[in-house]
């Protein structure tokens, strides 16, 4: 996986398996929220190998596998999954955690990347909501191999004390 601008030696890549967890609740709503994630989610697609996988999973008032791992040459399919995004409802969080590592878990690569990408303005609301509680599931599932980064969206109630938080945990 590389950043714009930054090559990355052919021989230092390893293939990737990304997990972008999309918070879809009513808090999401707005330009500056799921539609500027959505636009995150199409870009980084061009910083992808067509090898690499890419899974979808969103949360609101319940959690749902959106995309199943699917390779990244795939566009296509991934981008017509990523238009139908939409805001509605609570925000269950950690049951869409659960579900987002059990599909990188599913599509683990053994000494690739395995990284779980979280897009939410931070609103957690159902379920386990307790910061501490968050930082340690994320924690423990870093120690399996699979990474975790929080991208934040939107203005006002974005939460950055929990996202660098969990992030931080999750070696994101």
């Amino acid at each position: 996986v590389g950043i714009q601008g930054v090559e990355v030696p052919k021989s230092e890549k390893k293939d990737a398996n990304i997990v972008f967890l999309v918070d879809v609740s009513g808090s999401m709503s707005g330009s500056n929220k799921l539609s500027l994630a959505k636009v995150v989610i199409a870009e980084s697609l061009s910083h992808l190998a067509p090898t690499d996988t890419v899974s979808i999973v969103t949360y609101a008032g319940h959690e749902s596998v959106a995309l199943p791992p699917t390779k990244a040459s795939n566009t296509s399919q991934i981008l017509s999954v990523v238009s139908k995004l939409s805001a509605s409802g609570s925000t269950a969080g950690h049951a869409g955690l659960a579900m987002a590592y059990n599909q990188a878990e599913s599509a683990f690569i053994e000494g690739g990347v395995n990284h779980v990408i979280m897009c939410t303005d931070g609103d957690f609301n159902v379920g386990i909501s307790n910061h501490d509680d968050l930082v340690d599931f994320i924690r423990e599932k870093r120690d399996s191999g699979v990474t975790f980064t929080a991208l934040g969206f939107g203005f006002g109630n974005l939460n950055d004390h929990m996202m660098e938080s969990v992030s931080n945990a999750g070696n994101g």
